[in-house]
């Protein structure tokens, strides 16, 4: 397998991270500290290529932290979002398609990377097949996730009802933890390498509150699409505006998880069995 490399990423800063993700995600604060907080904890991950980017929206993840590695695919089932990624020069290719069906053959990655997508799959299992069977022996998978702490951690997390709500809204079906995520992965030949939780307690309520109020309506119409609406007409200054996002943020909120605590959000990483059945890491 090709030489192992670290992403990107590894040269920005907390807020560097989320200044770059706000230039695209503009009018979603709350995303991209939920987002610059996990691509924080990629830093010191080492893949190897070629790399698939499995949910790839608009190519955020691909641009910020995948650029140290070539070639780079990117998949999204949503075709706006493949449409958009196409403006970026760091894939080769980009795919519409079902995370439950992969349009590759067995065996053609190095790393699959998927930055917050699962929990959005009613069929996450079936995902992991695929990803298993696309990946090269020995080949990484590298995923985030809502951990089993995240609905604990929600403001009102004592109302079930307001819970499910969020949980709704969020499209968000799977709260696994650390042991199930070991055993479904390794039911596939895939084996955990380390795991690190993301998204402090404080954290988590500070992006709930960014969420809410960017949801929150003015005369019918949500504060984010108003935003929408102002950038549209050339009236919002980006650089400005991402900066000055950025800058609070960073004070409030950016983050890591120390030792001692855990955290709404986790980071997986995995490699495949090699062929012969031995669970020897890349």
């Amino acid at each position: 397998m090709e030489n192992p490399f670290p992403p990107a990423v590894i040269g920005m800063s907390a807020r560097q991270i989320y200044q770059s993700l706000m230039t695209t995600h503009f009018h979603q604060p709350a995303i991209c500290l939920w987002r610059a907080l996990e691509l924080l904890e990629l830093k010191d991950v080492l893949f190897a290529a070629p790399v698939l980017d499995l949910g790839c929206g608009n190519g955020d993840v691909g641009e910020i932290a995948l650029r140290s590695h070539w070639p780079v695919f990117g998949l999204d089932r949503v075709h706006s979002e493949t449409r958009a990624a196409q403006a970026r020069t760091i894939y080769q290719g980009l795919s519409t398609a079902d995370a439950t069906a992969l349009p590759f053959p067995d065996s053609t990655f190095g790393a699959v990377v998927s930055i917050c997508v699962v929990e959005h799959i009613p069929d996450d299992i079936r995902v992991l097949q695929e990803v298993a069977r696309v990946l090269k022996p020995r080949g990484k998978f590298i995923f985030s996730t809502p951990s089993a702490a995240f609905e604990s951690n929600l403001l009102g997390a004592d109302d079930p009802e307001r819970v499910d709500k969020v949980n709704e809204r969020l499209g968000h079906y799977h709260y696994r933890g650390l042991d199930e995520w070991t055993d479904l992965l390794r039911e596939q030949g895939l084996e955990v390498d380390s795991h690190r939780f993301l998204l402090p307690g404080r954290s988590q309520r500070i992006w709930e509150r960014l969420d809410n109020m960017m949801i929150a309506r003015l005369r019918g119409r949500r504060l984010l699409d108003i935003i929408r609406g102002v950038e549209r007409r050339g009236m919002l200054p980006k650089k400005t505006w991402s900066y000055a996002w950025a800058a609070l943020v960073s004070r409030l909120a950016l983050r890591r998880v120390n030792t001692r605590e855990s955290g709404g959000g986790q980071l997986i990483v995995a490699h495949r069995r090699d062929v012969n059945g031995s669970a020897v890491s890349a």
